[in-house]
């Protein structure tokens, strides 16, 4: 294996943390991330919510792994980045009515959303800064943080069973349901869960809501291969551009939450299979036969995503046709966090199971990501390549530089090669 277990332990502690060091805001608190995509010049001193939660989630895995001596990274630094961070999300991100800011200045002045005029303008923003509470909280044993915690998950459950919230950047289009919803739900579930069970508190709503969750995913969105990223509500014309394309960075990410989930409460059994058949088969329908990597979507059949009718012709929903566009637009880039989380996926079903092919689609999405992404000289890695693997300048999502997947697929992974029986993976 040419990147094992010691080899992530030491991009982390003399690449990638080394690098986000140097966009720490001592003053503020949190992490400027509005960067270049060649990771070099910072654009806006201003702040995504978004970024600040998921970084306040990968400082506390670190400290929790530094202080176990998985790493070798300095505890004190680390937890006073903690403080500063979660300082900022208390004080300026998290309102009184519960709902987080997504945009802010950098001292923590609120910014409008210019599409939406709105402050509250995602709830993944409020799951991302929940999954960065809840980290910090756990590994700090912080109980008196709890509180706090658990009222902003109730907040997000409540609203997104009302239908009471926005999605941006990617609003879904009026009469979809979008799988990213509850995908993420489950990943906010067993953080908190985690935190609470840290503490001895009662969680069996919390599992209950969990299974509903995977079971919806399989229900609603799975179509015996692979699981789509929209599902039409009620009658009317069907666009097949949106029911038909798969998005297969987030379904592996989402599939290595459910086995998380369900492994720590008792359901995985039941599911396996089927989140096998849909990793191997997602990964070959996504998979660029002429270049590799992984197409950013791709049609139920195969290639560019296609829709019924003249293309052209716009749908009269504003944000179906912004979303199509994108699509239609951005399909065949070959974007850093799809690869990052196969990784991790394919190391998880290989421990699971033991099955060769898990290795192999392993070290195929290991050879490539290390031959496209990694900046060697900046100790990180490009965001977005185009299909031929060259340099592309684009905004993916929001206009950051996001620290959140790699790091987390590399942390995951040492902490799996030290789990796993005897090494032997990873050594």
């Amino acid at each position: 294996m040419e990147i094992r277990g010691a080899e992530y332990k030491r991009l982390i502690e003399e690449e990638f943390y080394p690098y986000w060091r140097r966009f720490r805001d001592r003053e503020y608190g949190g992490i400027l991330n509005c960067i270049s995509n060649d990771g070099r010049q910072l654009l806006s001193e201003r702040k995504y919510a978004w970024s600040q939660g998921r970084w306040l989630w990968i400082l506390a895995s670190l400290y929790d792994m530094a202080r176990r001596g998985s790493l070798r990274l300095d505890c004190g630094e680390l937890e006073s980045w903690m403080e500063e961070t979660g300082g900022f999300l208390a004080k300026y991100v998290i309102s009184e009515d519960g709902r987080c800011c997504h945009f802010l200045e950098r001292d923590g002045r609120a910014v409008l959303d210019t599409r939406t005029g709105r402050r509250d303008a995602s709830i993944y923003t409020d799951c991302f800064v929940l999954l960065g509470m809840a980290q910090d909280a756990q590994v700090r044993r912080r109980e008196e943080a709890v509180p706090g915690v658990s009222a902003l998950y109730n907040g997000i459950a409540e609203r997104i069973a009302a239908g009471n919230y926005l999605t941006e950047p990617y609003p879904v289009p009026a009469g979809y349901r979008a799988h990213g919803i509850p995908m993420i739900l489950l990943n906010v579930i067993s953080c908190y869960i985690r935190m609470k069970k840290s503490f001895g508190m009662c969680c069996e709503e919390e599992i209950r809501y969990g299974l509903e969750l995977t079971e919806d995913i399989w229900n609603s969105f799975y179509d015996g291969s692979y699981i789509r990223e929209f599902r039409k509500n009620g009658s009317g014309r069907t666009r097949e551009l949106l029911e038909g394309q798969v998005n297969p960075g987030h379904t592996l990410e989402d599939l290595w939450f459910q086995i998380e989930f369900l492994k720590e409460h008792g359901e995985l059994e039941k599911y396996l299979s089927r989140i096998c058949k849909a990793a191997e088969s997602t990964f070959l329908l996504g998979w660029d036969s002429e270049f590799g990597g992984l197409f950013r979507f791709v049609d139920r059949d195969g290639g560019r995503p296609r829709g019924e009718g003249n293309e052209e012709e716009q749908p009269a929903d504003s944000d179906r046709a912004e979303y199509e566009k994108m699509v239609l637009g951005t399909w065949d880039s070959k974007l850093w966090w799809p690869h990052a989380e196969a990784l991790y996926l394919f190391a998880l079903l290989y421990e699971l199971t033991g099955e060769s092919r898990w290795q192999a689609l392993y070290e195929k999405s290991r050879d490539y990501a290390f031959s496209v992404f990694p900046d060697r000289c900046l100790g990180e890695w490009v965001q977005i390549r185009r299909r031929d693997g060259m340099p592309e300048d684009r905004v993916v999502a929001l206009p950051v530089k996001d620290p959140f997947h790699i790091l987390r697929s590399f942390i995951k992974l040492v902490e799996l090669a030290e789990r796993t029986s005897g090494g032997t993976y990873f050594e």
